[in-house]
């Protein structure tokens, strides 16, 4: 963006003793003297007005505009533009989100526990400008719903689709969904990639534990985040599809599997009992996995004093003209 600048402003400061002599010139009217010739008398003169009589006074401001003019011209005003270069160092994430019936648990009121971690995974995702981010969602199977893009407006439309009939395998797969995240990130280029699992179960189905899908991830460099949905030591509150009719049932967290997991690839394990400890532990692994971005600053001055001194002269020697040719007086 370009905005105009003064190289050298502390030239502006002859602003000051231009005024001033400007007010003394206008003060003493220097401009009503007449010719320096005494006669006996005025009758002998016979006064007449014309252009050039009309005009005489104007003649000196062609000084003071040259002079403002030569100010300018010194104090360098131009064209300054600056812009900046990016380089950043994003972060590959996959994201892979339970959506198996156990996800319908409604302990995070008025809300059931997939609308909550939905919510908060389009904050995290709006977060990420940076990075690459792709989404994968499993119940009893797996299914990749978005590829690693940087189309982050496309990832939060999907998101607001997820709903239990995306996944019609019931279970909950999260080895088989390791996997899935973890062999789309094997051509990434990315110095740190990591996988953000959500879950409020057990692995129960699938064709791969999820203690060999974190190894398989660890050897291709890939940290796991897990976190565990739900809260623990209650009856959580379920739909029954009947009008104000719940039922309730205990939590199936199984919180070792997924410490496990976390341990095995140099991650770390969220346990989420409302949706505001939810919303901090996303923000914690927000905290710990930053891209790098690294800013240079440019900026270019293209000098524009040439036109100001050109002025400054024009009217300087057209000063000098008018007073020599035109408005000749006798001294």
């Amino acid at each position: 963006m370009w905005h105009l600048e003064f190289k050298s402003p502390f030239m502006l400061i002859l602003l000051v003793p231009w005024s001033f002599m400007l007010f003394w010139y206008r003060y003493r009217k220097i401009y009503t003297r007449g010719a320096a010739v005494a006669v006996s008398s005025s009758r002998i003169i016979r006064r007449r007005t014309t252009l050039r009589s009309s005009t005489y006074r104007f003649l000196p401001g062609l000084r003071f505009v040259s002079l403002l003019l030569l100010i300018i011209a010194l104090s360098r005003p131009g064209k300054g533009v600056s812009y900046s270069s990016i380089k950043t160092e994003g972060i590959d994430i996959m994201i892979a989100v339970d959506v198996s019936g156990s996800m319908r648990g409604e302990d995070f009121e008025p809300r059931n526990r997939l609308e909550v971690s939905k919510q908060v995974i389009r904050d995290f995702i709006a977060g990420r400008k940076n990075d690459r981010i792709g989404l994968v969602v499993y119940a009893g199977e797996a299914y990749l719903q978005c590829p690693l893009t940087l189309e982050h407006d496309m990832i939060g439309d999907i998101i607001d689709e997820i709903d239990f009939e995306t996944v019609h395998a019931q279970g909950t797969a999260i080895g088989d969904a390791l996997a899935l995240s973890a062999s789309r990130m094997m051509d990434s280029k990315a110095k740190t990639r990591i996988i953000v699992l959500f879950t409020d179960g057990r692995h129960n189905t699938g064709q791969m534990d999820p203690e060999t899908a974190a190894k398989a991830a660890r050897e291709l460099g890939i940290k796991i985040y897990t976190v565990g949905i739900g809260t623990k030591g209650k009856p959580v509150p379920y739909p029954t599809g009947i009008p104000l009719v719940k039922r309730y049932m205990m939590e199936d967290l199984d919180e070792a599997t997924l410490q496990k997991i976390a341990d095995i690839t140099g991650g770390k394990y969220y346990n989420a009992t409302s949706s505001g400890v939810l919303w901090r532990n996303v923000k914690d692994i927000d905290r710990l996995e930053k891209s790098q971005v690294k800013m240079k600053q440019y900026h270019e001055f293209y000098d524009g004093f040439q036109w100001f001194l050109t002025a400054a002269m024009v009217f300087f020697f057209l000063e000098i003209i008018l007073r020599s040719v035109v408005y000749r007086k006798v001294p």
